[in-house]
C-alpha cells in the first residue's frame, strides 16, 4: 500500500512537469553533449534493440538512434503520462520508437528481446528497485547490457534529492556495495562501475 501511494506522489509529481521538463532539469547543450560523452563507453550498435526506462522527454532518443540506425528498436518507457506525450511531440521523425506509459516493475514486454536496457537518471525514482533488476533481467537477452548512469556522483545525487521539497526527496541512489550487490543477485554480472564527479555508471552484463 506504502508504495503504491509514493508511486502515484512521484508520477504526479513528474507528470506536472512533463510540458517543461527539458527546462526544468536544464537540458541545455552543455548537458547533451556530457550525455553523448557517456555513450562513448555504452556498447550499443547498428540493429540493437533498446528499453529506455524512465525516458521522460526524450533527451536520450536521438542518441540511441546515431548508434543503432534505422535498422534498431526503442522502446521509451515512462511512468507520466505528459512525459511520453511530450516525447512523442518532440521524436516524430523516428520511426522505429515505441512509446510506452507505465511502471517499470510491472510492464509487460516480451522476455529476452532487448540487446540493452538504459535507465539514465531514473533508478532512485524506482519503488522496487530489486524487482526492476528482476524485470530488466527478463527483458533483457543473454549477454545483453544494463546500463544505470547519472551526470553526479552518488554523494553528489543523493545530497540533491534530500535538499528538494518534493516527493523526490527520499529518492536515493543505493550506496557501491547495495547497489552491486542487488545488481548481482539479480542475475547480472557488474562490469563497470565508475562514481566520480560527474558521473555515476554502472554496466553489467546479463549472466
Amino acid at each position: 500500500m506504502k508504495s503504491e501511494i509514493r508511486n502515484r506522489e512521484i508520477i504526479e509529481y513528474f507528470n506536472s512537469l512533463g510540458p517543461v521538463w527539458d527546462e526544468h532539469v536544464g537540458n541545455d547543450n552543455e548537458r547533451r553533449e556530457s550525455i553523448r560523452a557517456v555513450f562513448d563507453m555504452i556498447d550499443l550498435r547498428p540493429g540493437c534493440r533498446v528499453l529506455d526506462v524512465g525516458s521522460g522527454n526524450g533527451v536520450l532518443l536521438p542518441i540511441i538512434e546515431d548508434k543503432i540506425g534505422a535498422g534498431g528498436a526503442i522502446t521509451a518507457v515512462d511512468s507520466a503520462p505528459s512525459m511520453i506525450e511530450r516525447a512523442k511531440q518532440l521524436h516524430t521523425a523516428y520511426r522505429n520508437i515505441e512509446f510506452m506509459t507505465g511502471i517499470i516493475e510491472d510492464i509487460t514486454l516480451d522476455p529476452e528481446s532487448y540487446d540493452a536496457v538504459l535507465c539514465f537518471a531514473v533508478f532512485p525514482h524506482i519503488s522496487n528497485k530489486v524487482k526492476a533488476l528482476q524485470t530488466f533481467n527478463r527483458l533483457i537477452k543473454p549477454g545483453g547490457l544494463l546500463y544505470i548512469f547519472h551526470l553526479a556522483d552518488t554523494a553528489s545525487l543523493n545530497s540533491f534529492h534530500s535538499s528538494l521539497n518534493s516527493p523526490v526527496r527520499h529518492d536515493l541512489l543505493p550506496e557501491r556495495e547495495e547497489l552491486t550487490s542487488m545488481i548481482e543477485n539479480s542475475g547480472f554480472v557488474i562490469k563497470s562501475y565508475i562514481d566520480r564527479t560527474g558521473l555515476n555508471f554502472v554496466e553489467s552484463v546479463k549472466c
